[in-house]
């Protein structure tokens, strides 16, 4: 039979150069092995990065980073750091004696002295000063538990340097004996989040990995089936990471920390979701009696189509992220757009050939399913009956959501062992863990030297208001302490512009921090109103304003592009099934899915685990994954249903079609769902949640919503459903 169609004919073609194919693709990544960077030498943890420089918090860090840069103090902007990047933590749960205080005085006079950590500056216990050497450890210390000394770095300092700085401070002070020094602080909660990271990205690999092979061994009953998609996978993950390596290098940008192991899990997820499409199609094939090129050939005319709608859709879904504000989805979306038509290009050309080669020796037991489906034939006899139940049950399910709380708790995310969480605990003990981020206030205005009492006035106006918004209280320090914290000044000689510190007494990244910060930068014009500051503005900085601005961004992200997920992904069904009904009831289902996930997820991390709240990005993935991924098994069983249903009526035609659907949407969904679950291996908070959500997710897709709920639908909607093609009852 000849080919039919252009994918027909490609397939043709590919089975023929199928030795051309698989040495092009292997010159390919030697090439890019030799020549392309990797993408973990370009990776941050900075929230700087993430939130856009037209957002208040950014503004106040640049209009700091400007004072910075100016001439200590001579001009109109203020000098010094908004926050220490790191705080050594000395402790001793017993008390400090004379032997501590000896061990904590030689450890400042080595910070201090010429043979310092790398890249540090200087370090200043934060303890009662003595007006001519701040730096001194007095005999006032004694029988304290607790004692922070703030690190300063060199200006320019790279997020590496100062990481390096942190390792050596550890290693050269904390010793044996009772006395204890960790570090913690904004820098190394990050140092090490991109650490954990990396760790465990390895391990993350290997296990997707094998967690594949074991359900494509098992779904084939061969060894050999599931080396097919591992090889393309392999390749198009390693392309990726290489591409978006070099991109970051040419385009000097920092990628997201969290973005290559998404990556990662997300190409193996939806790689074996398209080359078990096409493994289904080329196993039916050999079925028939096809030999193994001409069954390779009809593999990709029966299902090429099928996966360039599917593809097409994934990459609309992450194009579209770069009308995203965070930088972290568009930096996310280009890159995942790009790895989706890399894995459909590489999965369309190098699975065709080398079943064109391995032939039936990919294939253990050939046997075709069986098309009795004991659970799902009474059930969609009845589609009203299960249709209306299910949708019932997945809304109380998304209910669930409504005690929903965002967060982005940098804190909370590490595990309890990390160095900068223990540090952090040490700290708490005996002191504000705000210290580590106070939220800076930036006053600008005419004559701020001769208001010392307005100032005072502000500091205390704010404090009443955020225990308004919210439970956590907090200490203010203002210009009343000028000259009293070293290196950091709090108005400008001209009086054009005051500082104003902000340090809370709970935990500074906490969702309930978020919000008191939100508010204050909603409220501060009118505090400055009602405090005799009339004229004057103010700026909300530091990194608490930072991860509630990331918060607040990644919430408008969502509700701006979703309509535009939802108008794509309608377009490009209505395209594929020739018919602009079935669309609302597909998109319908998806939206019960996303809500019903959204909602038993927030009751697992937040009621039954008692997280705080769910990471500010998960909502955001959780939509953006289910849309695109959902619209996979959307389009094959549609598809399915459509071409059935040109033979027989479609109250045959739906169960037929899932029948012979059904296992291969049943593999891939646990392929998908294994491969974001072991995102649960990078022991981070955030990992976590992505990791067990987009599982569930995917799951309650694939089981539920595809093979039960939607095949209701269709049997309920009937003919009508595939408007206006003429489909018999």
């Amino acid at each position: 039979m000849p080919p039919r169609g252009f994918f027909g004919k490609f397939g043709w073609l590919l089975v023929r150069l199928r030795y051309v194919v698989v040495l092009f693709w292997a010159i390919v990544a030697l090439a890019a092995y030799l020549y392309l960077p990797p993408l973990a030498d370009n990776t941050t943890g900075s929230l700087s990065d993430l939130v856009p420089e037209s957002s208040p918090a950014i503004q106040a860090e640049l209009s700091q980073a400007n004072g910075d840069e100016g001439s200590a103090g001579t001009g109109d902007s203020l000098t010094g750091p908004v926050e220490p990047p790191a705080i050594l933590i000395y402790s001793d749960p017993a008390g400090f004696d004379r032997n501590d205080l000896e061990k904590m005085r030689a450890g400042v006079s080595y910070l201090n002295g010429p043979q310092q950590p790398y890249r540090v500056e200087g370090a200043v216990p934060l303890a009662i000063r003595n007006a001519k050497d701040s730096t001194e450890i007095g005999p006032g210390l004694l029988g304290q538990r607790v004692l922070p000394v703030l690190l300063s770095f060199e200006k320019g300092a790279s997020t590496t340097g100062i990481s390096t700085g942190v390792r050596q401070t550890r290693e050269a002070l904390d010793g044996p004996g009772s006395l204890r020094a960790e570090v913690t602080g904004v820098q190394p909660v990050q140092a090490d989040t991109v650490d954990l990271i990396q760790s465990r990205l390895r391990l993350v690999t290997i296990a997707t990995a094998l967690a594949i092979f074991l359900i494509v061994a098992f779904t084939y009953r061969s060894l050999v089936a599931p080396l097919v998609p591992l090889a393309s996978i392999g390749l198009a993950a390693f392309l990726t990471l290489r591409v978006l390596g070099w991109l970051a290098v040419e385009q000097e940008i920092n990628i997201p920390s969290q973005v290559e192991p998404i990556i990662v899990v997300l190409l193996f997820g939806v790689g074996t979701d398209y080359a078990l499409f096409l493994l289904s199609r080329t196993r039916q094939a050999l079925q028939e009696g096809r030999g193994r090129i001409e069954a390779a050939s009809i593999g990709v005319e029966r299902v090429g189509g099928v996966l360039l709608s599917s593809a097409t859709v994934l990459v609309a879904a992450f194009v579209l992220l770069v009308f995203a504000q965070l930088s972290l989805y568009r930096t996310l979306g280009p890159g995942l757009a790009f790895a989706l038509a890399l894995v459909f290009l590489i999965t369309l050309t190098l699975v065709p050939a080398l079943l064109s080669i391995i032939g039936t020796a990919a294939f253990g037991q050939r046997n075709p399913p069986s098309e009795n489906n004991p659970v799902r034939g009474p059930l969609l006899r009845h589609p009203a009956l299960v249709g209306g139940a299910l949708a019932a049950t997945l809304i109380v399910a998304a209910s669930g959501a409504l005690g929903l709380r965002v967060g982005f708790d940098l804190l909370s995310n590490l595990p309890q062992d990390s160095p900068a969480a223990r540090g952090y605990e040490e700290l708490t003990r005996e002191f504000p863990g705000g210290i580590i981020s106070p939220v800076n206030v930036v006053v600008s205005g005419q004559n701020l030297g001769e208001k010392s009492d307005q100032l005072l006035q502000l500091q205390t106006a704010m404090q009443t208001e955020l225990l308004k918004s919210g439970k956590l209280a907090t200490a203010t320090i203002g210009p009343q302490y000028e000259g009293d914290i070293p290196g950091i000044q709090f108005l400008t000689p001209d009086g054009s512009a005051a500082r104003i510190l902000l340090i809370f007494y709970g935990a500074p990244y906490s969702a309930e921090a978020l919000d008191q910060v939100g508010r204050l930068q909603e409220e501060l014009p009118s505090l400055l109103d009602r405090t005799s500051l009339k004229g004057a503005t103010g700026a909300v900085g530091g990194q608490t304003a930072l991860a509630a601005a990331a918060r607040d961004t990644s919430e408008a992200d969502l509700r701006n592009l979703a309509p535009l997920v939802f108008a794509t992904s309608f377009v490009v069904l209505a395209l594929l099934l020739r018919t602009p009904v079935a669309p609302f009831y597909l998109l319908g289902a998806t939206a019960l899915s996303f809500g019903a996930t959204m909602g038993i997820s927030t009751l697992l991390f937040q009621n039954l685990l008692g997280q705080g709240g769910v990471v500010y990005y998960v909502p955001f993935a959780l939509f953006l994954l289910l849309m695109a991924l959902g619209s996979d098994y959307n389009i094959f069983i549609m598809a399915a249903i459509r071409e059935d249903a040109g033979k027989m009526p479609l109250s045959k035609a739906v169960p037929t079609a899932l029948a012979r659907t059904g296992p291969t949407i049943s593999a891939a969904g646990l392929a998908l769902a294994s491969s974001f679950s072991l995102l649960t291996l990078i022991p981070l908070q955030d990992f976590s949640q992505i990791g067990t959500t987009m599982a569930l997710g995917i799951l309650l897709d694939a089981f539920v919503i595809r093979t039960l709920l939607v095949p209701s639908l269709a049997l309920l909607v009937g003919p009508h459903g595939f408007w206006p093609n003429r489909v018999r009852p």
